[in-house]
């Protein structure tokens, strides 16, 4: 009988045991899991501070009402329902049971006081096209200025973060109050974030305790990895991945990213590329294969249109720009320049034409100096002009080309970028492009509210910026870790590069 007792008692604690492990992998997180890591670096993670949202999110500090999953497509986060009252109105019900890292409850009032914050205070927030947030019981309902189909994919953005604004919020640019998996515990300026898993957080404690973030340059990153003073990189040099070719202990996770490298032209009606037809030569004079291997050494795509496959939209009708020198050179023709002199180099009405891309003094010019002798084959005299401040020639429309990257769904959907870009009087409009055309299709885009309407508006948009030559878009790149496989198991990585540290992410 004794023996029985003993069995049963030790079938118990072994019972126990595993019940206490389980708790302890799933609930609050082991005091020896700290991570150290290289993302994103910013020295203020405010919503309020323009982009500083963007680092509240990759942080794992904040989350929005909504989000866009791995397939770009619109999930729920801190509201679980929504529906458009009108084309005007939206609401929004406040998930139940959600807190705040400082154990207060997440409640509809501090929502709409969070977003009418940003609205009214981010530089950006007008993008929103808020009127007033109205608190209903248990939902937000959110009046807009004017009709804006787009407002569900805005509200995923990150500036629209929900932190707690019963709070002093003086020290938000270090500390801010949100939902998220994690909170900030210390800052040190120029070396490090800390953060600390959030006790409260609504999906369950995260099981890594501790992240430390250092403010690791790109060119440095992997160094940092392979010497054990970070477990994993984010997007390292890609001229550095060479050093982990063949490893067992080092891994690339990666996904396709939305953002598209590109050139940009002025489209000033008094600029030489103010022609479409030279625009439309010269994009289709560049072999987009070339270009993406210099930008990404295998970590990007070609990409020839102003939105790349992983944007979610369907762009498999879209004729886009290829590499075709003998078409590229119809159109220099039809653009009115030739070669009269047999010098190389193409002119009209007896000036040779020189087109100048103006460049950061610390840019690399890899890619640069690949287009220059691509459109020297078709016979366009491009020069490159290195300089200390950029910003101010593009604000004076004093240049032809000019380098570009773009985030081209920054708010989960490409209309207010693409709008701000090229629209008439956007914000973003450096290039003097200006068109009826395309202001109608974006007004149209704002007044689709059936989703597969809108999306065929989109793949037309996407069609005409092609036709126009607006850019020369030429690859899309992939977000990418480095992880010590040994230390970090896999993760989830997005399109969207501002979904980084998510809660999910587990030591092995």
């Amino acid at each position: 009988m004794k023996k029985v007792l003993r069995s049963v008692l030790v079938i118990l604690l072994i019972a126990m045991l595993m019940m206490t492990t389980a708790c302890g992998s799933k609930g609050k997180p082991k005091e020896d899991q700290h991570l150290n890591v290289a993302i994103y670096w910013n020295p203020n993670v405010d919503t309020m501070n323009s982009w500083g949202g963007w680092w509240t999110m990759r942080y794992g500090i904040g989350e929005t009402l909504l989000v866009m999953n791995a397939d770009m497509q619109l999930d729920y986060c801190l509201s679980d329902e929504w529906s458009m009252l009108d084309h005007q109105t939206y609401k929004f019900h406040i998930r139940k049971g959600v807190k705040f890292s400082n154990g207060n409850d997440m409640t509809p009032q501090t929502v709409a006081d969070s977003i009418t914050r940003i609205a009214e205070g981010n530089s950006r927030g007008a993008n929103l096209k808020l009127d007033y947030a109205e608190v209903d019981g248990e939902y937000v309902i959110f009046h807009l200025t004017e009709p804006y189909s787009g407002f569900p994919y805005m509200i995923t953005e990150p500036m629209c973060c929900i932190l707690d604004t019963t709070q002093d919020m003086t020290n938000y640019d270090i500390y801010p109050i949100g939902t998220g998996p994690y909170k900030v515990i210390d800052y040190v300026p120029d070396e490090k974030w800390e953060l600390e898993a959030n006790e409260y957080y609504w999906k369950g404690v995260p099981s890594i305790k501790y992240i430390t973030n250092y403010n690791i340059a790109t060119d440095t990153r992997m160094e940092a990895l392979l010497s054990g003073q970070i477990d994993m990189a984010y997007q390292p040099a890609t001229s550095s991945l060479v050093q982990i070719e063949g490893s067992d202990k080092y891994k690339v996770v990666s996904a396709l990213g939305t953002r598209v490298s590109c050139v940009n032209f002025n489209c000033s009606p008094d600029r030489p590329l103010g022609n479409r037809d030279l625009r439309l030569a010269l994009t289709w004079a560049v072999d987009r294969a070339v270009l993406a291997q210099i930008v990404g050494n295998g970590t990007a795509e070609p990409c020839a249109l102003a939105f790349p496959v992983s944007s979610g939209y369907d762009l498999s009708n879209v004729k886009a720009p290829g590499f075709d020198l003998e078409k590229a050179k119809e159109y220099l023709k039809a653009a009115g320049y030739e070669d009269s002199d047999g010098n190389g180099f193409v002119d009209k009405d007896g000036e040779e034409l020189v087109l100048t891309i103006i460049l950061s003094s610390s840019t690399s010019t890899a890619v640069y100096s690949s287009l220059k002798d691509m459109w020297a084959d078709l016979g366009v005299n491009v020069k490159i002009e290195m300089l200390e401040n950029v910003s101010d020639r593009r604000a004076a429309g004093d240049f032809d080309i000019i380098s570009g990257g773009w985030q081209t769904m920054n708010n989960g959907d490409g209309q207010s970028s693409v709008r701000n870009r090229w629209g008439t009087g956007g914000p973003d409009n450096f290039y003097g492009y200006s068109s009826p055309e395309f202001d109608e299709i974006m007004t149209r885009i704002d007044n689709t509210f059936d989703p597969a309407e809108r999306a065929k508006i989109f793949t037309e948009l996407t069609q005409f910026i092609a036709d126009e030559g607006l850019a020369c878009f030429y690859a899309a790149t992939a977000n990418y870790h480095v992880i010590n496989a040994e230390v970090l198991d896999d993760f989830t990585i997005y399109p969207l590069d501002y979904y980084v540290i998510d809660g999910t992410w587990t030591m092995k």
